[in-house]
């Protein structure tokens, strides 16, 4: 159990990645709220929301 701390201890956090990770994820929600009121993509207001889950599943490769 040990080795599983010590690797999470290891792995530098950036905690405005993680702010930006969560503007994301509301993003997202918004978007496929939005999705149920407006249909079509000229009308809806987060009209690429979608693109939010790949800039949430950023992680920095070492």
């Amino acid at each position: 159990m040990s080795n599983c701390n010590v690797y999470l201890a290891s792995k530098p956090r950036y905690e405005i990645l993680d702010g930006l990770r969560g503007v994301a994820a509301v993003l997202v929600v918004a978007y496929h709220l939005f999705e149920t009121y407006f249909h079509g993509a000229p009308d809806q207001p987060i009209n690429h929301g979608y693109l939010a889950v790949d800039f949430f599943f950023v992680h920095r490769r070492t």
